[in-house]
Formats: structure tokens, C-alpha cells, sequence
């Protein structure tokens, strides 16, 4: 049982649970030592930020006696997979039988597939569907189409409740554009209608190349904002407090590209949200940049899409081939990001192959397909039949092809190696179509298959159409690049990746081990072009050398290499305050010309550059075999997700403590300094100037007041939580937010982006602007007497235009002892009405501070 502060050890009563969580939270609320320098000071609700991010693990493992699940092959065979499952899927209760639970699914799934059927027949003439306006085109993909990830689904056990009441209601994506990546925010809305309190598994798969950067969970009314932490340690921390009938929330990397997140509890008849931040690639066409976001998974539940602060789409019960597209901003080829650790710079390498001659590769004669059938398969079953077709056509007329299905078997066409023709394409798909995928996936078995078949046939390479996701057998990624190049030393490996969950650095590893290469397929003109580079001869522009002066870290993305459709990407970190791309040279050797790599055009600022280069760094040190402890300090140290760390959701900062979790995110917030809520406060007016720090920035975002969030994203890639000030905006109210700036920031004005979320749940993103201000403001004092008698006006003015003026606040102490405050009579004006008693022989001390909360000490002798 989980130990609650103020309690008895054990499951407490309902009624009871919920006033503990109250008085956490009010506790939670008042200020810590250090916030504040004074304590009569008002308590404010001075949230924290929090830092999140993430990388990935493996699915079931197997052989090795590293398994406790049994894979079997049913003998029953179909011609045709089952439909996928929907947004919410069953769990079986957790003691019984892992193989069995599979079975079920299986045949819950052909269940599901007969009764949509039905569905669809009985209303599709009557169902209709409104969409709302929207600012961007929405992209509707062809039937046979390919498209990304981006929407997850819920999982949940079957033992503890009805799952079939519970249902993803609502999915609000806001993106807007990084250089050329998107910062992506996902709020998942799921809805318990039962009376039950259900726990789930989240899954969420990332797209291609993105980078996990936050989790957020809503608990009670409240965003709470979850943290990285050390693996092990995490599961330990969940589980106590799921025993204590508490609300945490645990993120894992699963397999391949997506990871999952144990949530408890759904309260009955509630909703609970799920936040999911991402960093990812923005998709390369012939017209520039756009961003892409898929519906799949959100078939039953009512799809938002905001891109730059525009809403572009918002329809319900849209079709899970809906792609929806908007074009984005050119990006240049290299991107900066300074912060307190170093600078970052992270460049695209890629040449005008028009005006390269590269030596070319020859086509390959003889192929041998690896079409993946185990269960992963099953869904995506379709797309791989239908690229096994494409794929083999596109095979130039002197190519030989045999395919091998793979699930925990290797089975080879009893055809053996035969020519290109539509006779022979169908036959091979036939063959893969009489498996009904099942079982694990042995791609070691697979590959020493190939191997035997390959040692006799010079000019061969391997085809691959799966997820890349080996799940029995040898499974890591150092020990299969090792059996491929043991068992196909002269044998390229070119995988072809399907689904929503892939694992792509393994296909990475694969294909620069062997020469081959990698092709991640969303959509059919992705699949075409990678079909064309098998049959036609590749320029290559191979041997790059890059170089760094002293105590400049360099990183790549990918092999030393470069072919049309395939940049190269070099991630540098350099000093504090060095450019961190002085000095750094990439090149490579055509014949006996160099060819330049570097961009000429300058480096762009944009946020993300540093968490990209950990993400580089953990995969670097995953493969490498590193000692535990390094990798555990570089995810934490980028706030990037590895294989041995994940994030943690709790339900206060109280809990955070209690679990001995550091808060890295709320250091800023707890050190020594005001804010400018602070500022604002109290029964008496402070003038003593020492204790406010200037050059702060404060930004002021208008929005109701009962928005569930407001947060601030800073070109830094930090994220700023705001909390609600009724004395703002000349009383108002705004949400406000003042953060630290470095001393050396240049002044001028700045851009951020404000997310806001509203009662109702939706997700507002809006731009805002904020100005670095050091300069203290001038003042002019002046002294006269008053219409009221006994009384001496004081008047303080800022010189200069009133439109420029940033006089915020005035203060004023008097010979005799006391304090008064100035009140704004218009823009840059300030006036107080002081007792002539109190401006006897001494000195008057006048301070003023601006928006930054610089502030001018002005002293005047009174005779």
C-alpha cells in the first residue's frame, strides 16, 4: 500500500482520497523558500515547468530464454487479414495465459470486422458527415495509399471493468513549424461511460524520425506535466502509488517506434486526457516543406488539426485514409540553438546532383523478398501484398526474384529464382497470401535463409517488407548486424518499412552495414520512388570527411554517405558562446575533385537543435554498448527518452518530492528570484530595489480565465507554465508568465507561442511576442502643491513618446518613514497625493520599475 503524508497506511475512502488531494494541492500552491523575499507577500500560484522526451525499447522477446510468451501457428488459414482494431482495444486480465490472450484477440478481431461490415452497410446512406471550415486543404489519400503516424489508442484490462464503454471521444493536434521539423502537441480525450474505474495501456506510435519531447496527463482539472526518470526507478514509483489508489501515469518504449504509458485511474463516467509532445520531420515535396498529419486511429472520435495557430480541420468520424496537409515555411540547411551548456548547430548535407557526375551502381539481377508474416503483419498485410507487387514490377525485365515468408519460420517459393513477369508477380503474391500472419518474427532465421540460397548466386541482394521488428530469436540490433555480415558478406540489405510501428534504426543499422538502404513507406508515390532506385543504376557520393576544431563534438544521422533522396545530417555541439559551425568542414572525393558539402547560407535559429543532438547521442551510445550509467545521464542531461528511461506522470509537485524526482524543469522557477506576479502584491509597497532582478521578460496572454492551462513555449524550447493574474491588464485579468533570460541576450523583441487549454478541453495555440529589455527606465520627478489642501502632488513622468513608454510601476518613501504607491494616470504618468507632514527636511526616494523590472532610483533633498 502506498504511504500517504497526514494518513494511515492503506486504501483510503473515496471521500476521504479526495480531500487529501485537495489539501495537496493547496499546499502545492504556496510559494517554497526562495520564491518570495518576503514572506507577507501574497501566495501566488507559481507553477513549474516540467521536461520530458523520449527514444525506444523492443516488444516481445524471445529465444535466448529471454521470452514468457509461446507463439503458435494455428493450422486454420485464411485468405484475407482482419480489419485493424479500433481507437480502444481489450486486455486480457494479467494472470492468465499471454498466448491465449492472443488467440482471443484474433478472434475478437474477426468479430469486429464482421460487425463493422454490417454497420457500414445498414447506415452509410444515412450517415452524414459536416466538416468545418477549414484554412488549409485536406488531403484525402487514394485506397492504397500509404500514410503516417500520429494518433494513439487505449488499451484496457478486461478484469476490473467493461472496456467496451470506453472510447477515444476527441483528438486535438497542434503543430507549428521548427526549421524543418514541427513541434507537435496531441491531446488524447478519452471517455469512460461505464460505472466502473477501468485502468488502460496508451500506445502511441511516433511518426517517422520524431523525437518524444513531453507527456502531460490531466488529473483532476489539472495538466500535470509528467518526468523523465530512470527506468527502473519509475516502476517502482508507479507501482507504489497504484497501490495507493493515486493517479500516476508510466510512458515506455514498447517496440520500434512506439511507445506505451499505463494509466489508472479512468473514473467512471469521466474523461481523461492524455498530452503527447513530439519533434517531427516535416515531409520534402516538390513544392517545399508542408506538414502532414494522419487520422488513423481517430475513425470514431472527432479529429482537430491547428498548424501555426490556424485551425486547418476539425470533422468527426473521419476516414482513417484522411491525410491532412499544410504547407510550411522554407527551412534553411542549417539551424542553431544556444543554451546554458553549449551551442548546437545541426546541418543537412546535401549536394546539387545535377552537377555531380557520381560513379553509378549497378542494377541488381538477382533478389530474394523477406515478406514479414508474423502477427505484427496482420494488419498491415494488405500494404505488403500490395508493395511485394509494385516492388517486383519495378525490378528491371533481366532481374530474377524468390520470396520467403518470415514470421517464426523462414519458408522459400518452391519456385526457386524466377523471372519478372505478371504471371510469376502473382504467383509470388499467392503464395505469401495463404499464410494468415501469426507468431513471432525471427529475422536472424530469415537471414541465414537467404544466406544459403544467396552463397551459390553472385549479384544478389535482400528485399525486406515488414516493420523491421524482430521479436524472437536474436533480437539485438549489434547481434544481427553481425549474422548479416557472416552469413551475406557481399549481399546488399534494402528494407521496406509498413505500418505505424516500425523499428528503424534496427533497418538503419541493417542497411549501412550491407550498403543496401532503408525506405520508410507512408504513401504510394514514397513506394514508387524507392521502386524506381531498384531498377535503375544510383549515383553514390560516398567517403565523406568531416572535420571539428578542438572541443567541437560532431554526429551524423546516418552512414558516411549520400545518394539522391537521402540528405545526410551532421549535429554539432560546440562551447558556450562559440559558433558552432566555425571551423567545421565537410567533404567528399569525386576522381581527384573535392566536393564542398557545407552550406553557404547562415545558420537560422530554431528551438529543438540540442534535444536532436541527444537523441543522436543515446541512439550513439544504445549501440555502442555503453555502460548503463552514460546512458542514463545523456537522456537525462537532453531530456531525450532511452531503453532505460522513462516518464513519469504524478498527481502533484508534492509527489514528485515525496518520490525523491527532481523537478528540472521547475529550477528556474524555485531559485532566488521574482516574478512578475510577485510584483503585484500586497498590503504595502516594496522599495527596496536590490531584490528585483531586470531584463526578465513578461508576456501576457489573454484568455478566460477558467482555461484549464496556459503554457508558453520560448524560442529556446523551453516551456513555461503561466498562471492566472485578476489584477492584469489594468484589472482585467491575463494569464501572465516571467521567466529568466541570460545576462548576455540581446535586447529586441522576441517570438513565443502560447498554448492554451480552454474548459472544454480543446487546445488554442496562438503566436506571442515579448520584448529583452536591460535598460533602465528615466524618470522625472515633480513636486507641487496639491488642489487638496495639506496635501503635495507628486508627479512622476517617463520621458519620451507615450506610445514607447514601459513604465509599470511606481514607488515612493517619504522622510518620515512611509511608503506609498504612484497610480498610472495615463501612459508613462504617475501620481500620488502625500500629507505635506510626511515631506519634511530629508530625503524623498522615488523608484521606478519597467515591464523588465529595471528600475531607476531617483533621490530628491527636501529643505
Amino acid at each position: 500500500m502506498g504511504h500517504h503524508p497526514g494518513g494511515p497506511e492503506g486504501v483510503l475512502r473515496r471521500e476521504k482520497r479526495q480531500r487529501r488531494r485537495a489539501i495537496v494541492r493547496r499546499r502545492d500552491y504556496r510559494l517554497r523558500a526562495g520564491e518570495l523575499h518576503r514572506a507577507r507577500r501574497k501566495a501566488r500560484d507559481l507553477h513549474r515547468q516540467c521536461g520530458l522526451l523520449r527514444s525506444s525499447p523492443r516488444r516481445f522477446q524471445g529465444g535466448s530464454g529471454r521470452s514468457d510468451r509461446r507463439f503458435e501457428r494455428r493450422p486454420t488459414q485464411r485468405d484475407t487479414p482482419s480489419v485493424s482494431v479500433p481507437a480502444v482495444r481489450r486486455e486480457g486480465p494479467r494472470h492468465r495465459s499471454p498466448g491465449a490472450r492472443a488467440r482471443r484477440r484474433v478472434m475478437l478481431q474477426r468479430a469486429l470486422s464482421i460487425l463493422a461490415a454490417s454497420s457500414l452497410l445498414a447506415c452509410a446512406a444515412a450517415q452524414r458527415t459536416e466538416p468545418a471550415p477549414r484554412l488549409a486543404p485536406a488531403i484525402v489519400a487514394s485506397p492504397g495509399s500509404f500514410d503516417p503516424a500520429g494518433v494513439g489508442s487505449l488499451e484496457l484490462r478486461a478484469d476490473i471493468g467493461d472496456p467496451s464503454l470506453a472510447r477515444l471521444a476527441h483528438v486535438h493536434v497542434s503543430a507549428r513549424q521548427a526549421g524543418d521539423m514541427a513541434e507537435v502537441e496531441a491531446a488524447h480525450t478519452f471517455h469512460n461511460d461505464s460505472d466502473s474505474v477501468l485502468e488502460g495501456t496508451f500506445r502511441f506510435p511516433m511518426p517517422d524520425g520524431a523525437i518524444l519531447t513531453g507527456l502531460a496527463m490531466m488529473i483532476d482539472g489539472k495538466l500535470m506535466e509528467g518526468e523523465l526518470v530512470e527506468r527502473e526507478k519509475a516502476r517502482r514509483t508507479y507501482e507504489a502509488i497504484v497501490d495507493g489508489m493515486q493517479d500516476p501515469a508510466l510512458l515506455e518504449w514498447e517496440h520500434g517506434s512506439v511507445f506505451k504509458m499505463r494509466v489508472f485511474p479512468l473514473e467512471p463516467r469521466r474523461d481523461k486526457v492524455v498530452v503527447v509532445r513530439y519533434l517531427a520531420p516535416l515531409q520534402r515535396g516538390p513544392d517545399g516543406l508542408y506538414f502532414v498529419q494522419s487520422a488513423r486511429g481517430a475513425s470514431e472520435s472527432e479529429l482537430v488539426v491547428d498548424w501555426e495557430g490556424q485551425r486547418i480541420f476539425q470533422e468527426r468520424g473521419v476516414a482513417s485514409e484522411r491525410l491532412v496537409s499544410a504547407p510550411a515555411r522554407p527551412a534553411s540547411a542549417a539551424l542553431r540553438e544556444d543554451r546554458e551548456d553549449g551551442s548546437y548547430a545541426v546541418v543537412r548535407l546535401s549536394p546539387d546532383w545535377s552537377r555531380i557526375p557520381a560513379p553509378k551502381r549497378p542494377a541488381v539481377r538477382n533478389w530474394f523478398v523477406v515478406v514479414d508474416t508474423s502477427r505484427s503483419a496482420l494488419e498491415e498485410m494488405p500494404r505488403e501484398l500490395e508493395a511485394l507487387e509494385a516492388l517486383l514490377r519495378a525490378l528491371p525485365a533481366s532481374a530474377r526474384f524468390q520470396v520467403i515468408t518470415s514470421d517464426v519460420e523462414a519458408r522459400p517459393a518452391p519456385q526457386g529464382l524466377q523471372s519478372v513477369t505478371e504471371a510469376t508477380v502473382k504467383d509470388a503474391a499467392a503464395f505469401v497470401r495463404r499464410l494468415t500472419p501469426d507468431g513471432a518474427s525471427d529475422l536472424g532465421r530469415a537471414l541465414q535463409l537467404v544466406g544459403q540460397l544467396a552463397a551459390p548466386t553472385p549479384d544478389s541482394a535482400v528485399l525486406y517488407i515488414g516493420d523491421g521488428e524482430p521479436t524472437w530469436g536474436v533480437t539485438e540490433p549489434r547481434e544481427l548486424v553481425a549474422l548479416l555480415r557472416r552469413e551475406l558478406p557481399r549481399t546488399g540489405f534494402y528494407p521496406v518499412l509498413l505500418g505505424s510501428s516500425v523499428n528503424d534504426e534496427l533497418a538503419d543499422d541493417l542497411a549501412q552495414a550491407s550498403g543496401g538502404r532503408r525506405a520508410r513507406v507512408r504513401r504510394r508515390e514514397e513506394l514508387e520512388a524507392f521502386a524506381r532506385t531498384l531498377a535503375q543504376p544510383t549515383p553514390i557520393l560516398g567517403g565523406v570527411e568531416l572535420k571539428a576544431p578542438a572541443g567541437t563534438e560532431l554526429l551524423t544521422s546516418g552512414p558516411l554517405s549520400l545518394e539522391p533522396g537521402r540528405d545526410l545530417r551532421l549535429l554539432v555541439k560546440a562551447p558556450v558562446g562559440k559558433d558552432p559551425l566555425q571551423g567545421v568542414t565537410a567533404k567528399a572525393k569525386l576522381g581527384g575533385t573535392t566536393v564542398d558539402l557545407m552550406p553557404r547560407a547562415p545558420a537560422q535559429t530554431s528551438s529543438g537543435v540540442a534535444r536532436r543532438f541527444g537523441t543522436a547521442l543515446v541512439r550513439r551510445l544504445e549501440k555502442s554498448g555503453q555502460p548503463a550509467a552514460e546512458l542514463v545521464k545523456a537522456s537525462l542531461d537532453y531530456g531525450v527518452m532511452s531503453k532505460l528511461t522513462s516518464f513519469l506522470v504524478l498527481e502533484s509537485e508534492e509527489a514528485y518530492a515525496r518520490f525523491s524526482i527532481e523537478r528540472k524543469r521547475a529550477q528556474a522557477a524555485e531559485a532566488p528570484r521574482v516574478t512578475g506576479a510577485n510584483l503585484e502584491s500586497t498590503d504595502s509597497a516594496d522599495i527596496s530595489a536590490d531584490r528585483v532582478q531586470p531584463g526578465d521578460p513578461e508576456i501576457s496572454i489573454d484568455a478566460a480565465r477558467d482555461a484549464l492551462r496556459v503554457t508558453v513555449e520560448l524560442p529556446s524550447g523551453e516551456t513555461k507554465v503561466a498562471s492566472y493574474d485578476v489584477d492584469a491588464r489594468g484589472g482585467h485579468g491575463a494569464w501572465m508568465v516571467r521567466f529568466l533570460v541570460a545576462l548576455d541576450t540581446p535586447e529586441g523583441e522576441y517570438e513565443a507561442v502560447a498554448h492554451i487549454v480552454h474548459r472544454d478541453g480543446h487546445l488554442e495555440t496562438r503566436q506571442v511576442r515579448y520584448n529583452v529589455d536591460s535598460t533602465a527606465p528615466a524618470l522625472e520627478v515633480r513636486l507641487s502643491p496639491a488642489s487638496r489642501a495639506g496635501f503635495v502632488e507628486v508627479l512622476v513622468t517617463q520621458p519620451g513618446l507615450a506610445k514607447h513608454s514601459d513604465l509599470k510601476r511606481v514607488e515612493l518613501l517619504t522622510p518620515a518613514g512611509n511608503v506609498h504607491q504612484l497610480i498610472a494616470i495615463r501612459w508613462g504618468v504617475f501620481r500620488a497625493m502625500v500629507p505635506r507632514g510626511e515631506l519634511g527636511r530629508g530625503t524623498l526616494r522615488v523608484v521606478g520599475f519597467d515591464l523588465a523590472l529595471n528600475h531607476t532610483v531617483k533621490e530628491l533633498a527636501l529643505p
